[in-house]
């Protein structure tokens, strides 16, 4: 089935009158199927597969691990994040990607920083090169010089053994350190998912509880 949605251009006097028109079709599968394989709600799925046509997904839910990157072209610790969703081919299932996005919904603050830790570097100590990048992807606007300044210092003054790297448990006591809205934000939340689409999975998750 095909089903056309109409949303209406922005205020002013370029966006005064436009309509856009997407076509959401459903995949083959059906989305109380993948709910059930999943283990996401029915809501939260069907939310989360309008945009994934909207990034250009195939009838059959295949997306290209491209389609997902270039939506970050400038957040290195995304293209990891999306690195290490299973795909084939280079073509990330929907279903897969449900079922990523359960796993991370039904993991606590300090499992998603572990987990975390061990995409950006595989697993390995973090060098004073990632650490840069996870600063440049938390505080956009500090300046890459004194990003890189406070990169250099980090590993050092974090690392209980005084090395020039940082293990998973200096990065997730660090993290823990950060302002609130940086640790949900930008390191807590999985920002490929779909803002209603991640509420509805935290209410759902909150009804488990």
């Amino acid at each position: 089935a095909v089903v056309s949605t109409q949303s209406t251009g922005g205020a002013g006097a370029s966006g005064a009158g436009k309509q856009q028109t997407l076509e959401v079709h459903y995949p083959r599968q059906s989305i109380a199927e993948i709910s059930r394989q999943s283990k996401l709600s029915f809501v939260a799925v069907l939310r989360e597969w309008q945009r994934w046509v909207e990034l250009g997904c195939d009838e059959d839910g295949n997306l290209a691990v491209s389609a997902l990157r270039t939506q970050y072209p400038t957040d290195p610790l995304m293209h990891r994040v999306i690195d290490s969703i299973p795909s084939l081919d280079d073509q990330i299932s929907f279903t897969d990607f449900c079922r990523v996005l359960y796993i991370w919904q039904t993991m606590v603050m300090e499992e998603r920083l572990q987990t975390l830790f061990q995409i950006l570097n595989n697993g390995d100590p973090l060098t004073t090169d990632v650490v840069a990048q996870i600063i440049k992807a938390i505080r956009p606007d500090e300046d890459m010089e004194q990003i890189k300044l406070i990169a250099a210092h980090m590993p050092s003054s974090l690392s209980c053994l005084g090395t020039s790297v940082i293990d998973e448990e200096d990065f997730v006591a660090w993290a823990k350190c950060l302002p609130a809205d940086e640790l949900h934000t930008k390191l807590g939340t999985f920002t490929i998912i779909d803002e209603r689409v991640m509420a509805a999975m935290e209410e759902q998750h909150a009804r488990n509880q």
